[in-house]
């Protein structure tokens, strides 16, 4: 793998995992009808993974970030350091990669975050910072 392009970004403090599933076991739900079968979906996650990508796009944009004229095909998280309140454990550190790597699918950074697009994914880092909590991405562009 070559690795071209790196951006570094900065982005909002994510939800724990364990926030993540508290939101997606809420109950308030949009019914549609497929023909004779109804079909219900929770909103409630939606909504708030929305809002997060939202507001990440916001940030970024406000920093001077725009995407790149073509999202990366191919990439790799080379490094992601949290500054939380609180430390978490590091399966819910990982975890809460997924809003932001969402935020960089939907504001067109990179392509997508199959196995086929994220080839590389770092070990999360975890420090305190209460007065400014945020994540610290560095993506890589590869051949």
């Amino acid at each position: 793998m070559i690795q071209t392009v790196a951006l570094e970004l900065s982005l909002p403090l994510p939800p724990s995992l364990n926030e993540m599933l508290d939101l997606a076991k809420q109950r308030t739900r949009r019914t549609s009808s497929g023909g004779c079968m109804k079909t219900s979906r929770p909103m409630v996650y939606d909504n708030h993974l929305k809002a997060y990508e939202l507001h990440a796009i916001s940030v970024l944009r406000l920093a001077g970030f725009t995407p790149p004229s073509a999202p990366f095909p191919r990439w790799r998280l080379a490094r992601a350091a949290f500054y939380l309140h609180n430390l978490r454990d590091p399966i819910e550190l990982m975890a809460s990669l997924k809003w932001p790597v969402d935020a960089l699918v939907r504001y067109r950074v990179v392509e997508n975050d199959s196995p086929r697009e994220l080839v590389d994914v770092c070990i999360p880092t975890q420090s305190i910072d209460r007065k400014s909590p945020r994540v610290l991405l560095t993506i890589q562009e590869v051949d």
